[in-house]
């Protein structure tokens, strides 16, 4: 997944029938402060999303993927909007408990 801000939107008329009634945005990926630096690129949007707003956005095969975009003609698609971004967590202090183990040995099996 991508971080990437909603720049505008995008109208097409004439395009492959599997497209009618969809929605485009055009998005610039974005650092993980907001900021845009990425060039424009129209993605189909599935979520409603609107000018402005922070989404997550999936490329490839992976834009396909969502019930909504199934057996589309998509390489580029909105599937969040972010709410929130938390950056920077503050370091956390050592409780002092011992390591967890690996999944193996949790399991029993031996690594």
């Amino acid at each position: 997944m991508e971080l990437a801000r909603v720049v505008g939107q995008c109208t097409a008329t004439v395009k492959e029938p599997s497209l009618a009634g969809q929605k485009f945005a055009l998005v610039r990926r974005a650092d993980e402060h907001g900021e845009l630096i990425g060039p424009v690129e129209v993605a189909l949007d599935v979520t409603g999303s609107g000018p402005g707003e922070l989404v997550l956005m999936v490329r490839g095969s992976a834009a396909r993927q969502p019930s909504q975009t199934r057996q589309l003609a998509a390489d580029l698609s909105i599937v969040a909007i972010v709410d929130e971004l938390a950056v920077g967590y503050p370091p956390r202090a050592n409780t002092g408990s011992a390591p967890r183990r690996s999944r193996a040995r949790a399991a029993g099996r031996a690594s």
